[in-house]
C-alpha cells in the first residue's frame, strides 16, 4: 500500500474575466429587457467576475470535455511529465455535452498524446470533482495505478442563454422568469481544473499528501434541491416522457433549477458533518492552517460562521481561502480552482494543514478534505496508507477514528469516549455537544412524513389541524413543567430565568386554538384531543425531571424546543400559509414563536457560560436535550 499526493495542479478558464455589468452582453437579454433580480442576486452572492466559454453572439467558444482537456495540459505542463505515464483518468462534471458517451471518454478523446488507459466518469453537482479525487486516489493508495489524473469541469453558461428561456411560450409572452431558474442565471460560470495524483511527492518542489477523503450522501432523508429534468421541485414527469424534447423545453423541463428554500438546511447539514469530524478528533481548529469552502455565495459564508462561532468551532476567517468572487461559481471545478490558486499563490509552507468543505445543493451531499503540505521528503504515514481497507470500504463520516452509524436509527455516535477532543473547555464542548444535538434533530425531523409532506407541497387543511391538535397538550403543560422545575431550582439566576419563561409561555395555547378554530376545527374538538404516544413520553420525561431537586439540565429541554420556535417555525408558518392560502392570523401561533423565541435562545445562551456549569451538569444538560430532541421527533411521527 502507499501514500497518495497530488503533486501538480492545472486549471482553465476561458475567455477574459467578464464582470457584473457585462453578463447580459453573454448571456443575452430575455424578450430584450434586462432582468429585474440580477443585481439582489449579484449583491447578495457576491461575485465581481467571472469567466464563460460564450461568445457576445450567445456562440459557443470551448465546450466542456475541451475545458477539461486543456486543465489537464495544463497540469501536465506545470509536472514536465510525459503523458504516457498517466495510466488513469477520472474526469467530474455536472452537466457534459453529449448524453452519450460518459464525459471522461471525451475527455480523453481530446488528448491524443495519452496513452490507452482507465477512464471514469462522475457526474452530480458540487461534489463529483472530489467524488473523482477520491476514486483516483484510492487506485494510488492500492497499487493499482501509478499516475491519476482527476480533472472537474463545468459549462454552465450555455444552459442560461437567452433563447433556452424565450423557446418557452409563455416566457416569450412576457411572464416574468420563474426564479428558482433566474437564480442559478446569476450565480454560476465556466473553468476547469485538473491534479495529478501520484504515490510518491514531487522532488523538485511542494505537494499535498491527501490524508483522507469523506464523501457523505442525505439524500434518504431530503428532497432535491437543484435539479434539471423536470418543470418544477415536485414534478414527476421526466424529460424523456413528455411526447418530444421541444415539448420538454417549452414546458420547462430542461432548465436547471434551484429551490433556493432549502438551501440553508445544505449548510447545516455540512457544518453538522465538520463538527463531527471534531468529535472524532479527525479534524482540530487550531490546527487548520488553510479553510478552503465551496460555498456557492457570500451569503451563505455568514450562515456557515453564526454556526460555527455557536459550536466555539470556529477557524479564524484569515485562515479561509476563497476565489469565489474573482473565479464565481464553478460547481465540482470550483475546490480544484481554489486548491490550484492557493497552491501557486507562495501562501503555503510544509507541514501546514489544509481543510477542504464542499456542501453540495443537489440532494444534500457534502464532502470533506484533510491535506497536508509536504516539501517531497518522507511524508508522515497518512489515513490511507494507515487504514486503507476501512478508507475504501465504503464506510462513511468518521468510520476510522470512533465514529460509527446506528445501520437502524441513521444516527452516529462515539463509539470510543478517547476520540472527544482531550483538554476541551467545558464550555466550549458544551456548545459543540448542543449544536450537534440540534443539527442532527432538524435533519432528522426531515424524515417525519408530516415534515416530508410539508417540503414536498402536499400539506393539506387536514394535516395542519392534526399538528395544531397534537401540539396542544405540549403547549399546555410547558409552563407547569418550566414552573415545577423553577420552584425545585436552587440557583437563584435559573429560577428567575425558568419564572420568567413559564410566564410567557403560559397562555400561548390560546393562540395555538384560536389558529385551529380559524381553519375550521372547533374548540371542543382541539381541548378534548388526547396526547399521541409521543406526546406523552415527551411530557413524562420533562415532569420526571422537573420533579428532581436542581433540574438545570432541562435547559437543555429548552434549547431543542426554544429552537424550534427559533429556527423553524418561520420557515412552516411561510410554507403552511402558502399552501393552504391562508392569512397570516390563521398561522400566527408558529409566526409569533419565530419572532418571540429568539429571545429566548439568547437568554439560554448566557446560562451555557456560566461558571458554575461543571463537565458532569454540561454532561446532563446535553444527555436532556438528545432525549427532549428524540421524543419530541417521535411526537411529530405519531401525527396521522
Amino acid at each position: 500500500m502507499s501514500q497518495t499526493y497530488i503533486t501538480h495542479l492545472g486549471k482553465f478558464l476561458p475567455g477574459e474575466p467578464i464582470d457584473n455589468d457585462q453578463m447580459e452582453a453573454y448571456l443575452g437579454l430575455i424578450n430584450g429587457k434586462p432582468s429585474k433580480v440580477k443585481r439582489r442576486i449579484l449583491a447578495s452572492n457576491g461575485i465581481r467576475q467571472r469567466h464563460y466559454a460564450l461568445d457576445q453572439q450567445q456562440q459557443t467558444t470551448h465546450r466542456n470535455h475541451q475545458m477539461a482537456a486543456a486543465a489537464v495540459r495544463n497540469a501536465l505542463d506545470n509536472a514536465h511529465l510525459d503523458p504516457a505515464m498517466v495510466d488513469l483518468l477520472c474526469a467530474a462534471t455536472t452537466w457534459p455535452d453529449l448524453l452519450v458517451p460518459g464525459f471522461a471518454s471525451m475527455v480523453h478523446g481530446e488528448l491524443p498524446e495519452f496513452s490507452p488507459l482507465e477512464a471514469t466518469s462522475h457526474q452530480g453537482v458540487c461534489c463529483a470533482g472530489v467524488a473523482a479525487l477520491k476514486y483516483a486516489a484510492a487506485q494510488i493508495s492500492q497499487g493499482q495505478k501509478r499516475c491519476a489524473v482527476a480533472v472537474a469541469s463545468e459549462s454552465a453558461s450555455r444552459l442560461f442563454k437567452h433563447t433556452q428561456f424565450e423557446s418557452q411560450p409563455d416566457i416569450r409572452a412576457g411572464k416574468a422568469m420563474p426564479f428558482d431558474t433566474e437564480f442559478l442565471r446569476w450565480m454560476l460560470s465556466d473553468g476547469a481544473g485538473a491534479m495529478v495524483l501520484r504515490n510518491r511527492p514531487n522532488t523538485e518542489g511542494l505537494s499535498l499528501r491527501l490524508d483522507w477523503i469523506e464523501l457523505v450522501s442525505h439524500a434518504n432523508s431530503h428532497p432535491v434541491c437543484m435539479y434539471a429534468g423536470v418543470d418544477s421541485a415536485q414534478g414527476t414527469q421526466s424529460w424523456m416522457d413528455y411526447p418530444s424534447v421541444a415539448d420538454a423545453a417549452a414546458a420547462g423541463a430542461t432548465h436547471l433549477r434551484q429551490n433556493i428554500r432549502l438551501l440553508d438546511q445544505v449548510v447545516q447539514l455540512g457544518v453538522e458533518g465538520w463538527l463531527r469530524l471534531i468529535e472524532a478528533g479527525r479534524i482540530h481548529p487550531a490546527d487548520i492552517d488553510w479553510l478552503l469552502c465551496h460555498y456557492s455565495s457570500h451569503f451563505f459564508r455568514s450562515q456557515i460562521v453564526e454556526l460555527l462561532e455557536k459550536a466555539n468551532a470556529m477557524i479564524p476567517e484569515e485562515r479561509w481561502f476563497t476565489n469565489l468572487y474573482t473565479k464565481g461559481n464553478t460547481g465540482c471545478a470550483s475546490i480544484y480552482l481554489m486548491l490550484e490558486e492557493l497552491f501557486h499563490s507562495g501562501k503555503l509552507q510544509p507541514g501546514q494543514t489544509i481543510f477542504c468543505f464542499v456542501p453540495e445543493s443537489g440532494r444534500f451531499t457534502t464532502a470533506y478534505l484533510k491535506l497536508t503540505v509536504v516539501d517531497g521528503t518522507a511524508a508522515a504515514p497518512s489515513v490511507f496508507a494507515a487504514h486503507p481497507a476501512l478508507e475504501h470500504s465504503g464506510e462513511d463520516l468518521g468510520s476510522q477514528a470512533g465514529v460509527k452509524p446506528n445501520l437502524e436509527t441513521g444516527e452516529w455516535g462515539l463509539t470510543d469516549a478517547s476520540a472527544t477532543p482531550a483538554g476541551s473547555d467545558i464550555h466550549a464542548e458544551l456548545l459543540r455537544q448542543l449544536t450537534l444535538t440540534w443539527l442532527e434533530f432538524e435533519r432528522q425531523l426531515q424524515s417525519v412524513p408530516l415534515i416530508r409532506q410539508l417540503n414536498r407541497g402536499e400539506f393539506t387543511l387536514d394535516s395542519y389541524q392534526a399538528l395544531l391538535r397534537n401540539l396542544r397538550p405540549q403547549v399546555v403543560e410547558g409552563a407547569r413543567w418550566i414552573a415545577r422545575a423553577a420552584s425545585n431550582m436552587e440557583n437563584f439566576q435559573v429560577r428567575s430565568h425558568f419564572i420568567g419563561h413559564a410566564q410567557a409561555e403560559h397562555r400561548d395555547f390560546q393562540m395555538l386554538e384560536h389558529n385551529y378554530v380559524a381553519v375550521g376545527g372547533t374548540l371542543t374538538d382541539i381541548v378534548n384531543a388526547e396526547q399521541n404516544l409521543g406526546s406523552e413520553a415527551l411530557s413524562a420525561f420533562i415532569f420526571h425531571r422537573a420533579s428532581q431537586l436542581n433540574p438545570v439540565d432541562l435547559i437543555g429541554s429548552m434549547f431543542i424546543i426554544e429552537g424550534l420556535g427559533s429556527r423553524l417555525a418561520r420557515r412552516w408558518a411561510e410554507q403552511i400559509q402558502q399552501q393552504l392560502k391562508l392569512t397570516r392570523d390563521q398561522v400566527s401561533f408558529l409566526a409569533y414563536h419565530s419572532e418571540n423565541d429568539d429571545s429566548h435562545t439568547d437568554k439560554l445562551n448566557a446560562i451555557f457560560q456560566a461558571e458554575w456549569i461543571t463537565a458532569e451538569i454540561a454532561a446532563r444538560i446535553v444527555k436532556t436535550a438528545q432525549v427532549t430532541a428524540r421524543l419530541y421527533r417521535l411526537q411529530l411521527e405519531e401525527i396521522d
